[in-house]
């Protein structure tokens, strides 16, 4: 049995935001076989919230980067003695790369691993609901056809309704219409989706508090258990996250 101590100790860029990075930490610890304190990994976390809006760089709305805080942050996190870094921000992957790179430590790949959780599955078409940073950076579409898996991505009266949900009721602490959630996720699915991928770790917090039915994956689920699975043991029930 692996004691933690010989475990893989991770570290979280957190505060990106900040609801979504607590809800990060309550997967891995749900999403972990242990039986008592001392079974579960060990992780050291620095919630960060002012590093620069992600999408809003993308976008080229500000010239302020988010990756040199970001990089600052996984730096500390290595000292602390951290083994492998992990982001609760899907639109940050956008950096993925060069934060590797710059901080010397394996970065859970979130996009990455998502495509691989799809194709294993023999998932061919999929709808993307995301920032409008994650949909114009390309970074889940350009993955996903690495893998043979064609998307959708809503028009523009959809995508606005998600960029509200994102950044004006979960971001702000306030309630999600589910309606207007349940109509973007409808018409992805008349468009030929059959799964509907939670590409951003707000719309994880949707998942959690509502009852959407089938034909969703989350990617926040994703990144949780294949963190669990290089940093400690995955409870079985998670070894299949997509319901259809």
């Amino acid at each position: 049995k692996a004691a933690c101590n010989n475990m893989k100790k991770l570290g979280i860029i957190g505060g990106l935001g900040p609801m979504a990075t607590a809800y990060f930490m309550q997967l891995l610890t749900q999403m972990s076989e242990a039986r008592t304190d001392q079974e579960h990994m060990e992780i050291y976390m620095i919630s960060k919230p002012s590093i620069p809006d992600r999408t809003n760089y993308i976008l080229g709305k500000s010239v302020q980067s988010p990756l040199p805080e970001m990089i600052w942050t996984g730096k500390q996190l290595k000292q602390l003695g951290a083994g492998i870094l992990a982001i609760p921000c899907i639109t940050a992957h956008f950096f993925h790369d060069e934060l590797q790179d710059e901080v010397g430590l394996p970065v859970m790949n979130a996009v990455e691993e998502t495509a691989v959780c799809l194709w294993n599955r023999g998932i061919k078409h999929v709808g993307i609901l995301a920032t409008e940073g994650t949909i114009q950076s390309q970074i889940f579409q350009r993955v996903l056809e690495g893998y043979g898996i064609s998307s959708e991505i809503p028009d523009k009266e959809m995508q606005q309704i998600i960029t509200d949900m994102i950044y004006h009721d979960i971001k702000e602490g306030k309630t999600v219409d589910i309606e207007r959630f349940g109509r973007v996720s409808a018409e992805l699915n008349e468009k030929g989706a059959q799964v509907v991928i939670l590409a951003c770790t707000e719309l994880s917090l949707i998942k959690k508090d509502f009852p959407i039915g089938t034909g969703y994956l989350d990617v926040m689920e994703v990144l949780a258990a294949k963190t669990v699975q290089k940093c400690g043991r995955l409870r079985a029930e998670y070894r299949k996250l997509i319901t259809l």
